[in-house]
């Protein structure tokens, strides 16, 4: 495709569409919940467990769907699965308005909207990019990851400010359907299935990359490894208890943010601005963590990003007290500065140690745990609060296992079957000791030959 008479490589059409799914179905699950939470505990009266055990209930069904919809992504690609769930989101979200008692809660938004919205967005987004790049994979995960910031540094104070506050509660919910419907159809319509079913190759084809970029798409097809195989490395569950327990941390301060600033005499939209600190910095910085991962060893990149977001979540917990806005919300930007890369890295290291031709069928077997850890996170925090009286505890546990998973990432080491040939192997060591215009040097310029 051509834009201002230029080629394009449609691969970027997909990160565009992938960002814009993220941004909706984030924002509408995840992201505006802690402006709904003082509404809904204020006026039916229930506790913050009793609230939060929708997004357990929904996790849960995550397990057995994120297993079985894998193979489905690989088969049919991720536009008919993103707009069957817009089917079903858009309803549930409407429902939203109508709810009157604790069961029909649970069923509308623990049943139909988490799931619905996890399933249009991050479950098979994140997947369909991979499969359009490999050289350029980090670039395009840390665009992409952006709507997943941008949701949480918009949607919280929008929502609190131009609909909760003057329209109420209720037709809030509504509008936000119209919203959803507005945006994840046009980018499911999108979306394609990978680049090889129209003629092209991942980042551009050979009109666009050179001879060694082309063999390195093609040495990452050949060396996928498929679900049997990655179930024999220990690389696998390495990953899965990396992201499944920092993403404990994630859902902690989205979720429950905005009630632990409101804890402090901050109002909804003053602590939903507070919040929008920690999304703005994330997003920001997920370029930056995108074009890191292209140049740097991934296990690294990873490391540095963990122990920087759990620097600033026990800076959060430390300056809460005070009272003091602009300290609050710095402590979040450090966090949000951190946790930035947190998306491109995890889908950097699925698509790098396992190949992008078997990606949703591998990644699908590790969702049945990463669902089971989500499921237990919004439960045990808000108990914390309810049996404790305060969210100190259960915020320092989180920045101790995003330090856990930051060591861990340190520890992994890449499949056998996706190892470097010792050609490739050899122009590397000769990139690092010789000038750049040295022919050896020459086919290393890209991290992954």
């Amino acid at each position: 495709m051509t834009l201002f008479g230029r080629p394009v490589f449609y691969g970027w059409v997909i990160v565009a569409a992938a960002f814009m799914a993220q941004f909706v179905t984030v924002g509408v699950q995840t992201s505006v919940v802690a402006v709904f939470a003082p509404e809904f505990i204020e006026e039916f009266g229930w506790s913050r467990t009793q609230f939060f055990a929708a997004d357990s209930l929904g996790q849960v069904l995550l397990m057995v769907i994120g297993f079985m919809i894998g193979p489905r992504i690989e088969r049919f690609g991720a536009r008919p699965i993103m707009l069957s769930a817009a089917v079903i989101c858009i309803p549930a979200l409407f429902l939203m308005s109508q709810v009157g008692d604790y069961w029909q809660y649970l069923v509308v938004r623990g049943v139909f909207l988490v799931t619905s919205a996890s399933v249009a967005g991050f479950l098979v987004v994140s997947i369909a990019v991979s499969k359009w790049f490999v050289v350029k994979r980090g670039q395009a995960l840390g665009w992409t990851s952006m709507g997943v910031s941008m949701a949480g540094f918009f949607w919280p104070w929008f929502t609190a400010q131009y609909l909760i506050e003057p329209l109420g509660w209720r037709t809030a919910w509504a509008i936000l359907a119209v919203c959803l419907a507005a945006i994840l159809i046009p980018s499911a319509i999108l979306i394609r299935r990978r680049p090889e079913d129209y003629g092209m190759l991942p980042d551009g084809g050979t009109t666009q990359l050179t001879a060694t970029e082309v063999e390195a798409s093609r040495h990452d097809e050949a060396t996928s490894l498929n679900r049997s195989e990655a179930l024999r490395t220990s690389s696998f569950y390495l990953i899965v208890l990396i992201f499944g327990i920092s993403v404990v941390g994630i859902f902690a301060i989205l979720l429950n943010g905005v009630l632990y600033l409101r804890e402090f005499g901050f109002t909804s939209v003053e602590a939903a601005r507070a919040v929008q600190a920690f999304s703005l910095l994330s997003m920001l910085t997920k370029p930056p963590w995108g074009w890191a991962l292209d140049r740097f060893d991934t296990r690294i990149v990873g490391f540095v990003s963990f122990v920087v977001g759990a620097f600033g979540f026990a800076l959060v917990v430390q300056v809460a007290p005070s009272g003091n806005w602009w300290l609050i919300a710095g402590a979040l930007a450090v966090m949000g500065l951190g946790i930035g890369g947190n998306i491109p890295i995890q889908d950097m290291f699925w698509a790098e140690y396992f190949g992008r031709r078997y990606l949703g069928a591998v990644r699908s077997i590790g969702f049945p745990v990463a669902m089971g850890i989500n499921a237990i996170t919004p439960l045990a925090v808000a108990l914390s609060y309810d049996l404790l009286g305060t969210y100190d505890y259960a915020f320092y546990t989180c920045a101790g296992l995003w330090a856990a998973s930051a060591i861990l990432c340190l520890m992994l080491r890449l499949p056998a079957k996706r190892r470097l040939p010792l050609e490739n192997l050899v122009r590397r060591v000769a990139a690092l000791i010789t000038p750049r215009t040295h022919p050896a040097a020459r086919a290393a310029s890209q991290k992954r030959v």
